[in-house]
């Protein structure tokens, strides 16, 4: 993990300490509404944490998020932010500490990439040298080229605006980010991409964010904690993704997940994490991949075992077809 820093006068590259947030029996009621788009919502998101929030359609999840930031306001209840209540923040100071990545991108088309990377520190009133060495330090970071600075939104493919929009979130160094369905517009091998980079690159900066998505599997992938929110905004379990699979809280959780969540579950261990027989053959499988992917490889050679290997080549144990349908039952 990189060194954290409090103040951005120590330079731009310094990564500002992440915050808790806590939402404390955070309500939303829009006038006329037969009830609440989000309900008593109470859970903690500790600093350097990625949240996410996943529902059907209609339970209130980017409402709960966007009340972080004030898009909307909190009809009760709090939501705190290192501890300080948002509703004592001015709404501009606020937002402008908050990153907020959509799924629309919301890049200004008549902007540079630069440009549109270096809005929120323009309106800090950061110096131009200070300005220039954080778009060149975020291109880096989000695996860009340089001389892509120069360019325009309409000139980049949808993956490169959305990393932009990444990096503009970015600029002002946040403690804390929103990414609202960020990847859903992408398509799917672009969208795991995505998720991939994003995922190598949180954990360099360790911010807290809160993640909304629709689709169970990208908040088991993405989330060290899952928010399940049915409708009415009511909170149906809030663990880790491990837990939400072994351990599903009611019917409700159980069907959204859905029958497949063992395999899901595979999706979360690699092989280093498992225990490891004998080797008795079979192709080789680098303990760094997930077990999910060990699976898919044995079933691929038609084999019923497989060798495991350590970066150096090394042979470090076995695994099977038979040990991997009983860790799928565990």
């Amino acid at each position: 993990m990189p060194p954290t820093h409090t103040a951005q006068s120590e330079g731009p590259s310094g990564y500002r300490e992440a915050v808790e947030l806590e939402f404390a029996e955070a309500t939303k009621r829009y006038p006329g509404a037969d009830s609440p788009a989000v309900d008593g919502l109470s859970l903690t998101v500790p600093a350097g944490e990625i949240c996410v929030f996943v529902g059907p359609s209609g339970c209130g999840k980017t409402t709960a998020m966007r009340m972080v930031n004030r898009m909307i306001d909190i009809s009760s209840g709090d939501i705190l932010v290192g501890g300080r209540s948002v509703k004592d923040r001015d709404v501009d100071e606020l937002r402008r500490e908050i990153g907020y990545v959509i799924q629309q991108i919301g890049l200004f088309p008549h902007r540079t990439i630069a440009d549109n990377i270096a809005t929120v520190p323009r309106l800090l009133g950061w110096d131009r040298p200070k300005i220039n060495a954080r778009v060149e330090e975020l291109l880096d970071l989000i695996g860009l080229p340089q001389d892509m600075s120069k360019r325009y939104p309409a000139q980049l493919s949808g993956g490169q605006r959305q990393r932009v929009g990444v990096a503009r979130a970015l600029a002002a160094d946040p403690p804390l980010m929103l990414m609202d369905e960020p990847f859903g517009a992408i398509d799917p091998i672009n969208r795991e991409r995505l998720q991939n980079e994003f995922l190598r690159l949180q954990a360099e900066i360790r911010k807290t964010i809160v993640f909304v998505t629709h689709d169970i599997d990208e908040a088991i992938k993405m989330g060290d904690r899952i928010a399940i929110l049915q409708v009415g905004g009511k909170l149906a379990q809030y663990a880790t993704p491990s837990e939400i699979l072994l351990h599903p809280a009611n019917e409700f959780v159980e069907d959204f997940v859905g029958a497949d969540r063992a395999l899901k579950r595979l999706a979360l261990l690699r092989v280093s994490d498992i225990e490891l027989g004998p080797s008795n053959g079979g192709p080789s499988i680098r303990d760094t991949a997930l077990v999910r992917d060990a699976l898919s490889d044995l079933l691929q050679h038609g084999a019923l075992h497989g060798n495991v290997v350590d970066s150096g080549g090394r042979t470090v144990g076995g695994i099977s077809m038979e040990a991997l349908a009983r860790l799928a039952k565990a």
